[in-house]
């Protein structure tokens, strides 16, 4: 009788070789909790995760502009009401003057000098290190009431820029594919304008005797103002509502294509575990086996 176990030994070394292959890849499977350290060890699925984490990463982006400009809304939104906080007393105050029927208006040039020089610090707010109403000029201070850059207006009067040094660019933003907003607000708009003028009108008009001419103007302007105002006030809760609901569609995405990543290149690790000592088990029988193999003798079969 003639026996050969050439082809046996071979076959159990191909298997044992195999189930080592499999073994280390359970092993770092265990470890790391993924089917694999790289691409090629999930090619089937590579091409659908390389672009659902390049989807990712964008979305994730997204967001982080969206919320950046979320934050200066909200910033624009305080720094408006606050100004119709500042015409609605000297809108009041005028009101007062006009109707008292005195010939002298105590304190209200007074009144309407500190109201301008709040509603200009509101215009020359700062957040992030950026003046929100510069227009693309965010580095420096934009309005400047001081005489000496803002003359005394008397009424009639016409439209005076003079106090603003920033530019007309409104800020932007793209904040999804295909989507850009505009959100900025420059401190040269009319709004602003009116305002400004109407408080530096009273500034400078006679107390004694009440120029009611230039009280009625400016009283006209803060209304015309505050109306304009706002309008900026409904605008930006329009655009923080789309920002809200483009951050939870960025939001959304992200949670979902992450799932979808995880299903496609993580695995179970309690799975991946058993699996490790079944093949540790089979390793070591494949061992066994060659060990055996390797062993025989053409006597151990001659009778």
């Amino acid at each position: 009788m003639r026996v050969s176990t050439a082809a046996v030994q071979q076959s159990l070394l191909t298997q044992m070789r195999s189930v080592q292959t499999q073994l280390n890849q359970a092993s770092t499977q265990s470890v790391t909790g993924m089917k694999s350290d790289n691409y090629t060890g999930v090619a089937d699925t590579s091409y659908v995760l390389a672009n659902l984490s390049a989807e990712i990463s964008e979305a994730a982006a997204y967001t982080k502009v969206a919320e950046t400009v979320q934050g200066r809304v909200d910033m624009y939104y305080d720094t408006l009401n606050s100004m119709v906080d500042i015409l609605g007393d000297m809108m009041a105050n005028i009101s007062a003057a006009i109707s008292s029927g005195s010939d002298t208006a105590y304190g209200i040039t007074d009144e309407a000098q500190t109201a301008l020089d709040s509603f200009a610090a509101l215009l020359n707010t700062e957040y992030e290190d950026r003046y929100l109403y510069a227009g693309s000029a965010t580095n420096a201070a934009p309005v400047s009431v001081d005489p000496a850059d803002y003359a005394a207006i008397t009424s009639p009067s016409t439209t005076d820029t003079s106090y603003y040094t920033g530019n007309s660019d409104v800020a932007s933003a793209k904040i999804a594919d295909g989507t850009k907003i505009e959100y900025g607000l420059t401190a040269d708009m009319e709004p602003f304008e009116q305002a400004l003028r109407a408080l530096n009108l009273v500034v400078n008009a006679s107390s004694s005797p009440v120029d009611e001419a230039a009280l009625n103007e400016a009283y006209g302007l803060l209304e015309t103002a505050v109306i304009g105002i706002g309008d900026m006030q409904t605008q930006m809760s329009t655009t923080s509502n789309q920002l809200d609901t483009v951050i939870d569609m960025h939001t959304d995405f992200q949670l979902t294509a992450e799932g979808i990543v995880s299903g496609m290149a993580e695995v179970d690790v309690a799975e991946a575990l058993v699996s490790l000592e079944t093949l540790s088990i089979q390793l070591e029988a494949s061992y066994s086996a060659v060990a055996k193999v390797q062993g025989l003798s053409l006597f151990d079969y001659l009778s």
